[in-house]
């Protein structure tokens, strides 16, 4: 799955020029012995520091609300990082995509490296809610650009022959983050130390700068900037307006607007805000507007030919694959994402565990998932089974496990068998992701074959964050009309401050509370539940009589 990644990434810092005017040649590997090794290290560590940055933060999130008194706002701390990261802002790849032809390759990644080093600090560092939320922001920033180049940057250390093991080498290192992640964050935060989540990619990314520093060649890629001996550099302002020209910066924006919009509407009704308020009312109106506008500029792209490089090209609007795929894309991101955070916390905040001990007891869901995406590799490359068999095994799994899941009994006792529920689960998620990603590129032409990939990590983030921000309004709202008369005004705003003020109430209303809060994560599983089984309609638009599946000739 993670190869395809790779592909995207190379095929989006690819161009006719290369990289800073350079002329492009083919990277056979230049790099011998301890310097290949070490550059590996450089530019694989910033790597997999940003890919555990989501799942980092799913067992220390309690902690760090509680801590700055917000627990009501807590789904911002994650989506405002996967809105820059690889969500719906993902643009960001091609900007740093073009950078990297304007400047450089190693410029642009040590920028990259730079900025995720500052406000990781500056998120160690937030007084506030809304100060870590901004940090987190321009974290993703940089995420994103290290996503983007690492990526390429990986594949072209190695020689062209040994493209496999460099694409496995990038597989795993975003794959061990899916468990690390959770581990880790439990682990740091398990003592309240939160602020370490965020500090150690100080240090730990700053060794990787280093490394990319002095061992990285200066023209990494492609070879000297002289070929038969004059100058083939173009100037940078004429690259930097090339560059301006080609990405579709108002595309961006109107994403950007709709789903912060939604986002905020989903987050702050029955929050602060009551759904019909003027507020939201008015966010949701906003969000709906952009979009509309997004489809409509979007389709004047491509039909004006303004020579841009459209976030969504209106052509793969019409083929049925693709769509079919695209709406996998969505409705997997959707289980998965808000699983890996919203289940450490049930632990947590029902269950009473500790950070690390919630980490742990998430290795069901996630150890499965990684042995679903392993799996579908095997069904779809060696045994050649069509995908959308593959998805079908997928959401079935996903169906039942979730729906399982979210009829446990809302007890504080920890019941073993949920954790078969999490398996399947995980097991039907990692398929489904695998299985609709490894589909994308033998649906399209292979001109399409990058974007194509591109919106697909686009969608199921987007899934992501909007199942986050969902999830989020199932739980403040049945957490307010359920406790409102059971609780006086002043616990319920403590209670929505930290879920530390459960332990300052009384015995009876302890047990009440934690009861609440687990029918609450119930009724999120069933929203999971019901984005699962919409995956039907995605398999429905994908099958055909011979269908799709992967093949070597």
């Amino acid at each position: 799955m993670a190869a395809k990644e790779v592909n995207e990434a190379i095929d989006a810092n690819e161009s006719d020029e290369g990289y800073g005017g350079n002329v492009p040649v083919r990277w056979d590997g230049a790099l011998q012995g301890a310097r290949l090794y070490l550059a590996i290290v450089g530019i694989a560590l910033p790597l997999f520091l940003t890919g555990i940055e989501a799942t980092i933060v799913s067992t220390s999130l309690v902690t760090i609300t509680d801590d700055l008194q917000s627990a009501g706002q807590s789904s911002w701390v994650i989506t405002s990082y996967l809105l820059t990261y690889t969500g719906p802002l993902s643009r960001f790849l091609i900007v740093w995509a073009s950078f990297s032809n304007i400047f450089g390759v190693k410029p642009s990644l040590l920028t990259a490296v730079t900025i995720f080093i500052a406000f990781s600090g500056g998120c160690a560092g937030a007084q506030s809610i809304s100060q870590l939320i901004i940090c987190r922001a321009f974290q993703g920033l940089g995420g994103a650009g290290i996503y983007s180049l690492s990526l390429f940057s990986i594949l072209r250390l190695l020689p062209y022959e040994q493209y496999d093991k460099a694409s496995s080498l990038a597989g795993g290192i975003l794959s061990i983050g899916l468990v690390i992640g959770p581990l880790l964050g439990g682990a740091i935060s398990n003592d309240g130390k939160w602020r370490w989540v965020f500090l150690l990619n100080v240090p730990a990314a700053a060794v990787g700068g280093i490394l990319i520093f002095f061992i990285l060649p200066a023209h990494f890629p492609n070879a000297a900037p002289v070929a038969n001996g004059q100058s083939k550099s173009t100037p940078v302002w004429a690259k930097v307006k090339a560059a301006i020209h080609q990405v579709d910066f108002l595309g961006a924006f109107l994403v950007l607007t709709a789903c912060s919009f939604i986002i905020a509407a989903l987050q702050e009704g029955n929050y602060e805000y009551s759904w019909g308020s003027g507020l939201v009312v008015s966010f949701l109106v906003i969000s709906g507007i952009s979009w509309i506008l997004f489809v409509g500029w979007e389709w004047l792209i491509c039909r004006r030919d303004l020579q841009m490089s459209p976030m969504f090209p209106w052509r793969l609007t019409q083929n049925r694959l693709f769509m079919g795929i695209a709406l996998g894309f969505f409705t997997t991101g959707v289980p998965l994402t808000v699983c890996v955070i919203e289940i450490p916390q049930r632990f947590q905040i029902v269950n009473g565990s500790s950070p690390v001990g919630a980490g742990v007891k998430l290795l069901s869901f996630a150890l499965s998932c990684l042995v679903g995406i392993i799996s579908c590799s095997v069904l779809a490359g060696r045994l050649k089974i069509p995908f959308a068999y593959i998805a079908v095994i997928g959401l079935v799994f996903q169906v039942i496990g979730l729906f399982l899941f979210s009829e446990i009994e809302p007890i504080v006792e920890l019941w073993p068998g949920q954790f078969g529920y999490l398996v399947l689960a995980g097991l039907g998620c990692g398929l489904g992701v695998s299985a609709f990603y490894m589909a994308t590129s033998l649906v399209v032409d292979i001109e399409d074959q990058s974007i194509a990939l591109g919106i697909g990590i686009q969608l199921r983030m987007l899934g992501g964050v909007l199942g986050i921000a969902t999830s989020s309004a199932i739980l403040f709202h049945y957490i307010q009309s359920r406790l409102s008369s059971t609780l006086s005004p002043g616990e319920m705003a403590a209670l929505l401050k930290t879920t530390e003020a459960i332990k300052t109430f009384s015995p009876e209303n302890q047990l009440h509370v934690r009861e609440v809060y687990a029918i609450a994560y119930n009724m999120e599983m069933k929203m999971c539940g019901a984005f699962a089984a919409a995956q039907a309609l995605a398999v429905a638009m994908i099958w055909k009589r011979d269908n799709v599946r992967f093949s070597k000739s």
